[in-house]
């Protein structure tokens, strides 16, 4: 039975391997759309477009809290029967959330009505919800029964 756990466990570290490597490319992705959107003239401010960027905020904000919530749900429904791919949904899932979100709010306010101030902070609500959602180290003691 030990041997099993074993396996199980290295399985789910390779798993959880993919998963981060997957999550940094994302991060990287989002970072160069930040990076980009920042070069972008600064004569495209439009005062009343403000309800733009407080919009696609909060539905960033909206997106990286629902994301935290399906990743528990989903997290619920992994068993040993096709582990590596709801195990793999599991965290894939939040991650697109967290990307949509992050995405709608940086574009809008760099490229349609640019505010740094909203760019910033969608940024980095997707960035912390992104890590928080990465898979934990004492996933595999919930997991292996």
């Amino acid at each position: 039975m030990e041997k099993h756990n074993l396996v199980k466990e290295v399985e789910i570290l390779i798993v959880a391997r993919k998963i981060r490597f997957l999550g940094l490319i994302i991060l990287f992705g989002v970072f160069l759309i930040f990076a980009s959107g920042i070069f972008v003239s600064s004569t495209n401010i439009n005062p009343h477009l403000e309800y733009l960027n407080i919009s696609t905020f909060v539905f960033c904000l909206a997106c990286c809290g629902f994301s935290v919530l399906l990743k528990k749900l989903l997290l619920k429904k992994v068993t040993n029967e096709k582990f590596e791919a709801s195990y793999f949904n599991a965290h894939v899932l939040p991650f697109a959330l967290c990307d949509l979100g992050g995405l709608l709010c940086i574009t809008t306010s760099l490229f349609v009505n640019q505010n740094l101030i909203y760019a910033s902070a969608g940024f980095l609500v997707m960035i912390g919800a992104v890590i928080y959602n990465f898979p934990r180290f004492d996933d595999h003691k919930r997991i292996i029964k």
